[in-house]
């Protein structure tokens, strides 16, 4: 028996064999003699559970929510080989996990848990949602479903760069398998400069480049250089006609990325669909930003608890 206190718990569970370590976030007015409805709070492509997973984590818990962040296998706490291999399949299968260990525990009602993902992360809990019907109701923030156009079928990369990643991806993969050793690299965030005067540009840097050292110290931008093959093959819209979880999509109004949301609601044509557009954010002001978030998390604790009655 798991005993939790209000505020952050120090959890650790297994997936498939592989030690998960989490952050627990109880309501302040916490009571061990009752039950809470839950929340898998799961953040952007690469990031640990510190980062927006683990803000999110926090605000839902002061609305009344037992809420998990928790670091996918094989990154920040976690455990698992290679390191910082972004596999979507992996990824879904720890949220299937996230969601029976949030089932085991006596003070979450069984019958209303939920998942929110921010950016990389709806697409991961869109491919649990197919047959996980624990999950009664779904959020993403800056969500991104098309993970295989981001990665190599983006329209900004040349044929001939394309077949370089993808060189370099099955390099990796041989080495990989011929010594055990697996060859890491931030080359998928070589875009992003801190010269460029685009606010999306400066916001991406300014997260994944500046911050880092000083707020994350269990973060790194490098991923296994294979995990390009595994992430272009990974496109949930392919999958939204046959969700029919209900849906609260929360996008920024200037994000270059709102189309995501916007075509995974078009997809999506079974079940409750909603869309909140928060003004003046972009991508990733609505990670962490407060004046943002606070908005956004209002208004999927709203959604959540219409969509989780008995």
């Amino acid at each position: 028996m798991t005993l939790l206190n209000a505020g952050k718990n120090r959890v650790e569970f297994l997936s498939v064999g592989t030690r998960i370590v989490g952050d627990l976030y109880c309501p302040d007015n916490f009571d061990s003699n009752k039950t809470y409805p839950a929340v898998v709070s799961v953040g952007p492509l690469a990031t640990v559970k510190e980062q927006a997973a683990g803000v999110y984590a926090q605000k839902l818990a002061k609305q009344g929510f037992i809420v998990l962040a928790f670091d996918y296998r094989t990154f920040g706490e976690s455990e698992g080989e290679p390191r910082c291999f972004e596999n979507p399949a992996n990824k879904t299968e720890d949220i299937h996990t996230a969601v029976s260990y949030l089932s085991s525990l006596d003070n979450v009602d069984s019958n209303k848990i939920s998942a929110m993902g921010v950016c990389a992360s709806a697409s991961y809990i869109g491919g649990a949602l197919i047959g996980d019907k624990r999950i009664k109701a779904f959020a993403s923030v800056s969500g991104y479903f098309n993970l295989h156009e981001f990665v190599a079928f983006n329209p900004m990369v040349t044929d001939e760069a394309r077949e370089t990643m993808f060189q370099l991806s099955n390099d990796a993969r041989q080495k990989y398998f011929e010594t055990g050793e697996a060859q890491r690299s931030d080359f998928l965030f070589a875009a992003f400069d801190g010269t460029s005067e685009d606010p999306f540009m400066k916001d991406v840097y300014d997260y994944f480049f500046t911050r880092v050292d000083s707020c994350w110290p269990n973060y790194s931008r490098e991923l296994t250089i294979f995990s390009v093959e595994e992430l272009a093959k990974s496109n949930v819209l392919n999958l939204a006609p046959f969700i029919t979880t209900p849906y609260i999509g929360v996008v920024g109004e200037k994000a270059p990325t709102r189309y995501q949301t916007e075509q995974f609601i078009a997809a999506k044509t079974q079940g409750i669909n909603q869309l909140k557009v928060i003004e003046g954010a972009c991508h990733i002001q609505a990670y962490d930003l407060d004046v943002y978030v606070d908005e956004a998390v209002q208004a999927i604790a709203e959604f959540f608890n219409q969509n989780m009655k008995d």
